[in-house]
């Protein structure tokens, strides 16, 4: 028996009779949507403004544009702060200031509590001609407060990980019906520096401006101020 072969240009249908049409329609539209979907690129997920492709260990430069007002204070070299440099080959060295009030430059150590940070730093370079980027941390208790107008006032440890300014709020149960939270204060001082932000956590809590959610660090201390208006 002759095998039937259809011609390329007669429809299958015609060919094995009209009870195979539906399964035919039912090909086509099969083979027809795999080609599209071969076709068409997927889309790439969407990422909100409170979304980051950073994980929480990268370090970000948080503080940039926000409003900050910095001042100077009197400071004096304690024990436990640290002082950082760098030597040549991008060496990162720091010391701490020991218990008896000494810093060990080079192998020597120096008498350093109670000198200013300018006398400080003029010493390090003294001793280490070649350390560059000289800077110097006040030791902190790893803690942050948050106080004013808020439900529970806190003093807060920061063993647990990360806290950023939002996460200090909640903390603290949230704000009362008279705080002003458009002008939420953060001070942090380090060294005689201190640096005072306004935040605008209202903004914030509508999903904007959510670079103003700094991550906390220890000393600061969040001040929520009251609603007079």
């Amino acid at each position: 028996m002759n095998q039937l072969i259809p011609h390329p240009m007669i429809p299958i249908h015609l060919i094995l009779g009209w009870p195979c049409l539906p399964i035919c329609l039912f090909l086509s539209l099969t083979v027809a949507s795999q080609a599209q979907e071969t076709r068409a690129p997927k889309p790439r997920p969407h990422l909100t403004e409170t979304q980051s492709t950073q994980s929480w260990s990268q370090p970000e430069p948080e503080d940039v544009g926000l409003p900050c007002e910095r001042s100077l204070l009197p400071y004096q070299v304690a024990l436990l702060d640290r002082v950082y440099w760098i030597m040549p080959g991008n060496e990162t060295c720091d010391r701490k200031v020991a218990q008896d009030g000494t810093l060990d430059l080079g192998g020597e150590k120096i008498l350093v509590a109670g000198l200013s940070r300018e006398d400080l730093l003029a010493l390090v370079k003294k001793k280490m001609p070649e350390a560059t980027k000289i800077t110097v941390e006040e030791f902190r208790p790893n803690r942050i407060s948050v106080l004013g107008e808020v439900f529970h006032q806190l003093n807060s440890e920061l063993a647990d990980g990360p806290m950023r300014v939002m996460d200090a709020i909640a903390a603290a149960n949230g704000f009362t019906p008279l705080a002003n939270q458009r002008r939420v204060k953060l001070v942090r001082q380090n060294a005689g520096r201190v640096e005072v932000y306004e935040l605008d956590l209202r903004q914030m809590m509508k999903g904007e401006g959510m670079k103003q959610n700094l991550l906390l660090r220890p000393g600061d201390v969040i001040t929520v101020p009251r609603n007079f208006l």
